[in-house]
């Protein structure tokens, strides 16, 4: 690929589209932000230099190293000395314990006795995760630290952890007598459930069963983490699981009454993607005075018009860094072929099975407030109105075509990769199920847990 089609004198630079696959397809749009992350978080006084060992450290290296905080129910009745052992041995990292950190904080210069600093424990801390071989093996925390405001300095001072596992015992049949009183703490003691919020971005949870013997709670353990490593949390953004593209862009495709758009826009809100609906960025195109918006009004809706239209929105800079989610495109068989030909084509196709009768149900009980114009439950008060009345059969013309002949000429242009998913239930459990679609490697079947043969991830 040519790099001359830059121009380093304009500002802002902007890449080409023709870059984008490629970029993409080797991870570099994901590696230059966690080069600009970890500069900001370590703050060097050479930066090149510091870019030069990230650089050297993943290309020796296949996944990030695992950086753990590890927190232990206290009523959990274990071996807790020979878990932590174990566990490190099976990582192959190494441990930073409480009694480490306050052993070089009394030894510091600007230790004052009976004062605990907590920028200053906090700076130690980091220099300890920053001083080789830790940074190559990796760290795993434990007893430290021990309250919500200990956790918050070393987050401000850039000691985050990947995963924080939390053991603890499996949750009884029937609950405790409640008590509003929090037990005693020492200085040593952890505030279980303050640190579970303060770390609840890298949360993973394991229930271990007391009774177990410790190279069981110990290989729990270790599985744990290792799934929860297996991929990078941004801001806004799910587990990327293996296999998965730094970027999500998905097609969730449905009958009317489906429930695309309610579960598109809560996969957007989650994943922080861009929500597109097609009937909005054809109303949008329509009014624009430009080509695309003068050939509409004279000439009406093309298939080659509405592949102009989708490309133009998701070729802008927020799909682009953020991923997108959109609903009422591809329409037909033929709008595949136009999508995978644009630079950055959808990564995650969704079909959100419906049945005919429900969908219908769904759509005629649809009602907009005649004041405020926005949607709401029909009967639910004076103002609303039935959205499709009088529309029945253009609506029964449309589900007629949809299930007898579109939708089955949309799964056969989508491929193998794509996901059914039975849209019946309710909200939150299909929406568990599109987060697990979206997440999912493309070579990786989440019915039956098993990967696909003979296709590729990228």
């Amino acid at each position: 690929m040519k790099m001359t089609e830059t121009d380093a004198t304009k500002r802002p630079l902007e890449i080409p589209d023709s870059f984008i696959p490629y970029l993409e397809k080797h991870r570099l749009l994901k590696l230059f932000k966690d080069m600009i992350q970890d500069l900001v978080l370590n703050m060097p006084e050479d930066h090149l230099q510091h870019m030069k060992e990230f650089l050297n450290h993943r290309r020796h290296s296949k996944k990030d190293i695992d950086k753990v905080v590890v927190l232990l129910s206290p009523e959990l009745v274990i071996d807790r000395k020979r878990l932590i052992q174990d566990v490190k041995r099976m990582l192959g990292c190494l441990v930073i314990t409480r009694r480490c950190v306050m052993d070089r904080y009394e030894k510091h210069e600007e230790y004052v006795p009976s004062c605990i600093s907590l920028e200053l424990m906090s700076a130690i801390t980091k220099t300890m995760t920053l001083k080789p071989p830790v940074p190559e093996a990796g760290w795993l925390m434990f007893d430290h630290p021990c309250t919500i405001r200990e956790a918050r300095c070393l987050q401000q001072a850039g000691v985050l952890p990947t995963v924080t596992l939390v053991v603890q015992p499996p949750p009884t049949l029937a609950p405790t007598t409640p008590n509003h009183h929090t037990t005693r703490r020492g200085f040593f003691d952890q505030d279980f459930d303050g640190l579970k919020l303060a770390y609840r971005a890298t949360l993973k949870e394991v229930n271990v069963n007391p009774d177990d013997n410790q190279e069981a709670i110990a290989r729990a353990c270790v599985t744990a983490i290792r799934a929860a490593s297996s991929g990078a949390q941004g801001p806004g953004q799910g587990y990327h699981m293996v296999g998965a593209p730094s970027v999500y862009r998905v097609l969730l495709i449905g009958a009317r009454g489906s429930g695309r758009r309610t579960q598109a826009k809560l996969a957007a809100q989650h994943f922080g993607l861009v929500y597109l609906n097609f009937e909005t960025l054809l109303q949008e195109a329509e009014i624009r005075k430009d080509e695309i918006g003068e050939k509409l009004r004279n000439m009406g809706v093309s298939v080659q018009i509405k592949a102009e239209i989708v490309r133009r929105r998701i070729t802008q800079r927020d799909c682009i860094d953020h991923g997108w989610v959109m609903v009422g495109y591809p329409e037909l068989a033929i709008d595949f072929e136009f999508l995978d030909k644009m630079p950055t084509p959808a990564n995650r196709v969704i079909i959100l099975n419906v049945e005919y009768e429900e969908c219908r149900a769904r759509t005629l009980s649809r009602a907009v407030d005649w004041c405020t114009g926005e949607e709401v439950p029909l009967g639910s008060g004076p103002r609303a109105r039935p959205l499709y009345k009088g529309r029945e059969t253009k609506i029964d013309a449309e589900y007629d075509t949809f299930f007898a002949e579109t939708l089955a000429e949309l799964r056969a242009a989508a491929g193998f990769t794509v996901v059914e998913i039975d849209g019946s239930e309710s909200i939150d459990e299909v929406q568990v199920k599109v987060q697990a679609a979206i997440m999912a490697a493309p070579t990786f079947n989440i019915e039956y847990s098993s990967q696909l043969r003979n296709v590729r991830g990228d």
